[in-house]
């Protein structure tokens, strides 16, 4: 009988026991496996959709808002900038593409984004372009005409043909909305795993159509727009291009995948070594109840290692034994904490999809993970070597003589 067999025959034999310790262990495991898990997809994800765009020009204020409204459709817009500040990007030097975006409607709580077919005509290259309209559907043509998201279409139910209105600002208030000004979805995308899931699309001059008020139409008055989405020929422009900018326009620019870095190392950065310390913690209280466990095992069965002595094993091998026990217990901890990290990710990931429009996977090995893993287990075969030397020290006659 090998060893390894010994010591898992030991281990059932007190399977409550043992099953208490896998848990405590698995418990601290997949509290490190969800943060570790959760903050590098999310911060891919997040940062994959600010490199989507070089620039974002907008309304002077809080960078970030502005990329969280504008990107992400998360925050309320900065303020408004001038059509002709558009006009005047797009011939700018090292544009490539230049993108209008108009908003300050929902629906049933959706962001209603106008903006001009450039944005969904535009070459992405080898990035998977969101901007993909299903079969049966095409992009807005006319004022009023509408494309909307996949998860915009799931959750309302609206289907090519359908007529909806929008409601002023950015909360479902009675009473808010457009009611003689009715949208028609004339295409709904193609599910992308980006924030455009989560939008509706439509030309600007719907967005200024709904907004004008009486006999003072939107054109009387000089146009303008929340935002400009710019890509450039080259990211190493990205500096240079927002410094321009900033001088020389009434308007602010913005980087986005900067500003998302900086959200993560000033924020969840911290949040992350809290939670980390918290799931470090746990393990090192499994560890103990490893240590406790074994060690009592121990002086229950000193006349079982005797016996084993007795029929030849020897010091290593009871050495070995206990250690493979301690092995056992955390590499099943381990096995189980994965398992449960990876499943409260799926569960989160399918919320952040529904809530922000970001897919993120639920399974990731990252350096950090594997760091982590190695340290549970080393700190589990060191929670095993005081029982084990215990049990390295047992004195064979003396416990044969008990017998």
């Amino acid at each position: 009988m090998s060893l390894w067999h010994i010591a898992w025959s030991y281990l059932w034999n007190r399977r409550l026991t043992t099953a208490m310790t896998i848990v405590s262990v698995a418990l601290g495991v997949g509290l490190i496996s969800t943060v570790l898990t959760l903050r590098e997809e999310t911060r891919k994800r997040f940062e994959e959709e600010g490199q989507a765009f070089d620039m974002v020009v907008g309304a002077k204020g809080n960078p970030l808002q502005l990329v969280l409204s504008t990107v992400y459709y998360l925050d309320a817009p900065t303020g408004n900038i001038l059509w002709s500040d558009y006009e005047r990007l797009r011939e700018e030097e090292g544009v490539t593409g230049a993108f209008p975006v108009g908003m300050g409607d929902t629906y049933e709580g959706y962001r209603i984004v106008g903006t001009t077919p450039d944005l969904f005509e535009f070459d992405w290259g080898e990035r998977r372009s969101p901007f993909v309209v299903a079969p049966g559907g095409r992009c807005f043509e006319a004022k009023m005409e509408a494309v909307v998201g996949a998860s915009v279409a799931k959750d309302s139910k609206l289907k090519i043909g359908d007529q909806f209105v929008g409601t002023h600002g950015f909360v479902d208030l009675p009473g808010m909305e457009h009611a003689d000004k009715p949208y028609t979805v004339v295409g709904i995308l193609e599910r992308s795993g980006t924030p455009v899931d989560r939008a509706i699309f439509c030309t600007l001059e719907s967005v200024w159509h709904v907004h004008e008020h009486g006999n003072h139409g939107a054109h009387e008055h000089e146009l303008e727009v929340t935002a400009i989405l710019v890509k450039l020929f080259s990211p190493a422009m990205r500096f240079e291009f927002k410094d321009a900018v900033n001088k020389n326009y009434n308007a602010m620019a913005v980087i986005p995948v900067n500003e998302i870095q900086k959200l993560y190392d000033q924020l969840l950065g911290t949040a992350k070594l809290v939670l980390l310390a918290i799931g470090y913690l746990v393990v090192v209280i499994s560890s103990i109840s490893i240590l406790i466990g074994l060690y009592m095992a121990i002086l229950q069965r000193k006349r079982d290692l005797a016996v084993m002595r007795a029929l030849g094993a020897s010091k290593g091998e009871i050495f070995g034994s206990v250690l493979i026990e301690a092995f056992w217990v955390t590499v099943l901890g381990l096995g189980a904490g994965w398992l449960l990290g990876t499943l409260v990710c799926w569960a989160l990931g399918n919320y952040l999809s529904q809530r922000v429009g970001l897919s993120i996977s639920a399974i990731s090995v990252t350096p950090d993970l594997v760091t982590s893993y190695s340290a549970v287990i080393l700190m589990g075969l060191m929670a095993g070597m005081l029982p084990a030397w215990q049990a390295y020290r047992t004195d064979v006659a003396r416990s044969l003589a008990e017998l």
